[in-house]
């Protein structure tokens, strides 16, 4: 259904997960890696696969980064792309949420040493974002550890074990977070690897400001559908903290996400309560 204005039983929420590429940031970070190794449409390919839910994404995590064989340089440069291209609104959006007392988390299948400092850079918390991290050799062929004097150059060599490279491993760590949480959770995300996780939060918002995929656009429980993320406001906050906000400098925030929602930017697509 066309919200218009929300219902009060769909507003409200504690804890709100995002995804971070195509969803926090208009890039899938892999993707701007291939640019790097010139193998863009060869590894988009198998991405799509993957966040469309066609393949597993455990079938192809790995083999795109062997592909590339990225270094430590190329990785860390990607965190100043997904700044360059952070989705409308989602910076403000993030800080209203804070303001308002609400937990954020990034949790994202794109690489530690990316998403973290894009992550700390949207004031996300560091205990609060997850991702996978990498491990790297030198030149020699030698791995990197912690106690190794670490280069640009040190190139790829595997990920470390985490969840987040399976394809039901958003739900795991969307578990792990919540665990110690109190009130409602929401998950903000475009991809497959989000829409699995839907049971594990008691809404999920299929997010298709950047790329629209099908089964996510069905399925998600409520459809953000324009270019800006400050739609979540309206579902996060209660009437009552969205007038607390409108007395801080989010008000044109909050002015413009009751707009969007009136425009039908924000679709209910589930019966009943969440």
């Amino acid at each position: 259904m066309n919200t218009g204005a929300l219902p009060s039983e769909w507003r409200g929420f504690r804890s709100i997960i995002f995804d971070c590429d195509s969803t926090l940031s208009a890039i899938e970070g892999i993707d701007e890696l291939a640019r790097i190794g010139d193998r863009y449409d060869e590894i988009k390919t198998l991405t799509d696969a993957a966040m469309g839910g066609d393949v597993p994404l455990e079938q192809v995590y790995e083999r795109r980064l062997e592909m590339l064989q990225p270094n430590r340089e190329d990785i860390a440069a990607i965190a100043d792309r997904y700044r360059e291209a952070v989705v409308t609104d989602a910076r403000e959006v993030i800080g209203a949420l804070q303001a308002a007392g609400k937990q954020v988390f990034i949790v994202s299948g794109g690489l530690l040493d990316a998403v973290r400092p894009f992550g700390l850079w949207l004031s996300v918390p560091e205990d609060h974002i997850r991702a996978v991290a990498v491990r790297y050799q030198a030149a020699s062929g030698v791995p990197v550890t912690e106690s190794s004097a670490q280069r640009d150059d040190d190139r790829y060599l595997n990920t470390m074990a985490s969840p987040l490279t399976q394809a039901n491993g958003k739900s795991t760590v969307a578990r792990e977070l919540l665990n110690d949480t109190d009130g409602r959770s929401m998950l903000v995300g475009d991809g497959a690897s989000d829409l699995v996780a839907a049971p594990d939060v008691n809404v999920f918002v299929g997010f298709t400001g950047v790329v629209e995929r099908p089964r996510v656009a069905a399925e998600a429980d409520v459809l953000v559908s324009g270019a800006s993320l400050a739609p979540i406001l309206g579902l996060a906050l209660t009437a009552a903290e969205e007038t607390t906000l409108e007395a801080t400098p989010y008000r044109d925030l909050i002015t413009r996400s009751r707009t969007m929602i009136q425009t039908g930017e924000l679709t209910i697509q589930k019966d009943g309560s969440p």
